[in-house]
């Protein structure tokens, strides 16, 4: 049994408060609500419907009754009793077919008149506001705008990664307040323990927890507009409702809490989340205050939510509108990362994702599964994982495939040749190097040559990072002699955040990546390094043998080819590049593909690359 008590109001530093206690388990609780003194009029304490409607999902969902000494609204109650509990529990077969114990109140409230919706300033949010501000429809246009801290900021995964979650509502709090402002609306800041103190399966039941402080304020509305979810109203359904987004049934919610005296309006229902979207594009309080992400009071572009908006931006030709609230040139830097979300969305089943999927692929604005073929000597119909390429005849200068190769991706691998180009030209090759301790064991100190060795061999992210400090005396100032280098050789799309290629701000392109390599086969000592298979360091009477580890060229490897005479490849996070260098029938080959798409123990990027190669080095007769 959950016990509701009488609600009550307190005053306190220009705010009221609206409570009672509850007592589940035995255990007493206090559930409150609080809104600034002026708005204390509109708070509804002679029955407890709010407090209802909030308790309810949790009941259910923990087979309890519900009893409640104030008394409930006799519309409200006739609602819940006969049409959304027996339908819910019906569905869903852990939801508990709830007994309420109340006396009903018949006498109607009455409202002040007011419209309202939450402003969240998230894409529903923004769809109600540029539809129901100064419309057609003057009698219900939206008057105030409630400002909550219930909901999504406290449930887990936000603020996530160690970010003070407290700090980001804050943030977010504070930025929905300015823009009310610029629309000149009354903006009513609402703050609640519901979601802290009383736990709940927000994500599955978000519609009563934001729907209880409108009903502890339905003195003030007659109509309250509900931000529809992202799917449209075909695809209602209640089918195991119990562990699905109420998103798919809250028609049914909204019409089972709508009475009289305050009529529930879901907004945008009719429309699915890209087709809002659409929408609010040219609306500019979305261009500037606009806000979907789940982890962050900025969009990180990152977190799922971020990354369909900006993929809906992209199919629809709007990203650039949107660069005040999104980081675009990090999106179209990263696209294939985003392109690649998109699909195993598609592959998944995503609801969400799925729209947005169809337009790309009717836009055929998909990156094709094989490459584009130039030569018309080579036959290669393999699909492929790779997501920009180039393959060129390095003897006769004669590009003979490629796919992509102006897009940018990371430029991990890539980075790694610069670095060690870089050290070569510095002219201290023969410099002494103290190691740390755990570098190479029993070896304290080497030469710059023998690290530039360390790292072409065996890709050490460490060995990236000693040769910065030995140059230039920082990471930071080597990355700098890079980012120089990138401008003399014309490396237009290339940029270096760290020696070791890592960061979302190292990238570079196809294209970039072979003007590098062709200017780095003029320096002779880069290319023994380059084709050196291992390397043995002496120091103090100890050695150190290090080999490669590249499967392009080791004879036991399944993707071992035989004419391949150098190779260095890079992993970050699902993608992989790779740079080879082949010879046969007096001609030399240059592949360089990025973005290579990997899964969990996949070899991609490897496969690829012989299947390209062998393809190249034998044409069609």
């Amino acid at each position: 049994m959950i016990t509701i008590g009488i609600p009550k109001i307190t005053k306190k530093n220009r705010r009221a408060r609206l409570s009672c206690e509850v007592e589940i388990n035995s255990e007493v609780k206090e559930l409150w609500v609080e809104v600034d003194n002026k708005y204390a009029g509109y708070l509804t304490k002679d029955r407890c419907d709010a407090f209802l409607i909030a308790l309810l999902p949790i009941a259910m969902r923990n087979q309890k009754d519900l009893y409640c000494i104030a008394p409930v609204s006799e519309e409200l109650l006739m609602n819940l009793k006969t049409i959304l509990i027996p339908t819910l529990a019906k569905n869903g077969s852990d939801l508990y077919k709830t007994r309420i114990s109340v006396d009903e109140i018949k006498k109607p409230m009455g409202n002040g008149g007011a419209v309202g919706t939450g402003l969240s300033r998230g894409i529903s949010s923004m769809h109600i506001l540029s539809n129901f501000i100064d419309s057609e429809y003057k009698s219900i246009d939206v008057t105030h705008l409630l400002i909550t801290d219930i909901g999504a900021y406290d449930i887990a995964g936000f603020g996530e990664g160690g970010k003070d979650a407290e700090k980001i509502k804050q943030e977010c709090i504070d930025e929905s307040i300015k823009m009310a402002e610029e629309l000149d609306l009354d903006a009513i800041k609402v703050t609640s323990n519901l979601t802290k103190d009383f736990p709940s399966k927000y994500s599955l039941d978000h519609i009563f927890n934001n729907l209880f402080p409108v009903f502890a304020l339905q003195k003030m509305f007659k109509i309250y507009y509900y931000g529809s979810s992202g799917n449209s109203y075909e695809k209602f359904t209640l089918e195991n409702c119990d562990h699905t987004d109420c998103g798919s049934y809250e028609l049914l919610i909204a019409a089972a809490l709508s009475t009289s005296n305050l009529r529930i309006i879901l907004e945008g229902g009719e429309k699915n989340r890209l087709e809002k979207i659409a929408d609010i594009v040219h609306y500019s309080p979305a261009q500037k205050h606009l806000h979907v992400c789940i982890t962050d009071s900025k969009n990180c572009n990152l977190c799922r939510k971020c990354m369909r908006t900006l993929l809906s931006l992209d199919v629809l030709g709007r990203l650039d509108y949107f660069t005040q609230v999104f980081d675009i040139e990090y999106y179209k830097r990263n696209r294939r990362k985003y392109i690649a979300f998109l699909e195993k969305g598609h592959e998944q089943g995503d609801k969400l994702s799925e729209p947005i999927y169809q337009i790309f692929q009717q836009k055929k604005m998909l990156p094709a599964s094989t490459p584009d073929i130039v030569d018309d000597s080579i036959n290669f119909y393999d699909e492929i994982n790779t997501s920009a390429l180039i393959v060129k005849n390095h003897t006769t200068g004669k590009i003979l495939m490629k796919k992509q190769p102006t897009e940018s991706f990371s430029a991990v691998g890539v980075a790694k040749i610069m670095t060690a180009l870089i050290a070569l030209e510095s002219w201290k090759t023969q410099t002494l190097i103290d190691l740390p301790e755990e570098f190479l064991d029993g070896i304290p100190r080497v030469t710059l040559y023998d690290v530039i060795n360390i790292l072409m061999i065996s890709r050490s992210n460490d060995a990236a990072n000693i040769i910065a400090e030995a140059v230039a005396g920082s990471t930071e100032n080597f990355v700098n002699l890079m980012n120089e280098k990138n401008i003399e050789l014309k490396l237009k799309n290339t940029h270096y955040e760290l020696p070791t290629g890592l960061g979302v701000n190292s990238y570079t392109t196809a294209e970039d990546t072979v003007k590098l390599m062709e200017y780095s086969f003029k320096n002779p000592h880069f290319c023994k390094i380059f084709k050196s298979l291992s390397y043995t360091i002496k120091s103090n009477g100890n050695e150190k043998s290090i080999k490669t580890s590249t499967p392009l060229l080791m004879p036991a490897s399944r993707y071992y080819i035989p004419e391949c005479i150098a190779a260095k490849y890079g992993t970050a996070g699902l993608f992989g590049n790779v740079i080879a260098v082949t010879e046969k029938n007096a001609n030399v080959y240059l592949a360089v593909l990025l973005g290579v798409k990997e899964e969990d123990k996949t070899q991609n990027k490897f496969r690829d690359a012989k299947n390209i190669l062998h393809a190249v080095m034998n044409p069609k007769v």
